[in-house]
C-alpha cells in the first residue's frame, strides 16, 4: 500500500465519519417552518422541456466537437 492510498483512504473515512456525525442533528423549527419555503410538489419544468433542453445541449456539444 502506498502513501497515496493511505492519504486518500483516510480522507474518505474521515469525511464519512463527519457526514454521519453531522447527519444526526436536525434543523431548528425556525428553519423548517418558514413562510417562504420552496414548494417542491410543483414542477417548474415539464419532462418534455427537460428532454428537449438535454437534446439541444447534446446536439450543441456534438456540433462544437465536430468543428474543433
Amino acid at each position: 500500500m502506498d502513501a497515496n492510498s493511505l492519504i486518500f483512504g483516510s480522507m474518505a473515512i474521515i469525511s464519512l465519519a463527519v457526514f454521519f456525525y453531522l447527519g444526526r442533528f436536525k434543523a431548528s423549527s425556525r428553519q423548517t417552518d418558514r413562510d417562504d419555503r420552496i414548494d417542491w410538489s410543483t414542477r417548474k419544468f415539464s419532462i418534455l422541456k427537460i428532454f428537449l433542453y438535454s437534446l439541444g445541449f447534446a446536439v450543441g456539444i456534438a456540433l462544437i466537437v465536430q468543428v474543433i
